[in-house]
């Protein structure tokens, strides 16, 4: 194949497996999973030098080194190799999730170091899934943003609950607004940056983390 699978086959076989890709059209074949993958590993790459329109599904296989019968084998339409694109990319960032949760147990922290760790994951988030990412939002009114909202939602739970503790000085009512509007303010920045790249930064400056993360430091801890 000419395209990377994304390295995910094993997991998009148990995703599949547990109806966790609901738009992919089910196979007990593991040639068919292995299909997938490569087309969704395609689509990632692809949709970073053009948009969801411009994909075309002849070129698409032709990357992945499949066909178009192939395709529709595992897919009724572009919208839902789209939607199982999206449900990839968040299943994969909520595992990344749990890795970050598990580096900084109860007490053994620190605010700054929390913040550091939440700006690197987000902007390497924005940068590995820039093409899905910039797709997503450009179709917002379409209902296309909805799968990575709702992984966003669960992700803003977690802060709440892993950063409180470590606010100290701020009173306990603030402090929950205080983290979703400092989230906000960190994802709203790189979304205008994925959306327009307006500078002074771009997304693949190594100065943008060292920025937001002063932002969201002074944010939070601002009296």
């Amino acid at each position: 194949m000419k395209t990377e699978e994304f390295g995910v086959l094993e997991s998009i076989t148990t995703w599949a497996a547990e109806g966790r890709l609901p738009e992919m059209l089910p196979t007990k074949q593991a040639r068919s999973v292995k299909t997938a993958a490569a087309l969704i590993g395609a689509g990632r790459q692809m949709l970073r030098e053009m948009s969801l329109e411009e994909l075309s599904i002849d070129e698409l296989c032709e990357e992945a080194g499949t066909t178009v019968g192939a395709f529709y084998r595992r897919f009724e339409s572009k919208g839902d190799f789209f939607v199982t694109m999206q449900r990839v990319q968040t299943m994969r960032t909520e595992q990344s999730i749990r890795a970050f949760i598990a580096r900084h147990p109860p007490g053994q922290s620190s605010l700054e170091m929390l913040c550091e760790d939440i700006v690197h994951e987000t902007v390497d988030n924005f940068r590995s899934n820039l093409g899905v990412m910039r797709a997503s939002l450009q179709h917002s009114r379409e209902g296309m943003w909805k799968v990575i909202k709702e992984s966003g939602d669960r992700y803003r739970s977690m802060l709440v609950l892993l950063l409180t503790p470590y606010m100290d000085g701020i009173p306990v009512a603030e402090r929950q607004f205080r983290i979703l509007f400092a989230y906000q303010a960190l994802a709203g920045v790189l979304v205008h940056v994925v959306l327009n790249d307006p500078g002074p930064l771009s997304l693949g400056n190594k100065n943008i983390e060292k920025e937001l993360l002063r932002l969201t430091h002074a944010y939070l801890t601002a009296k």
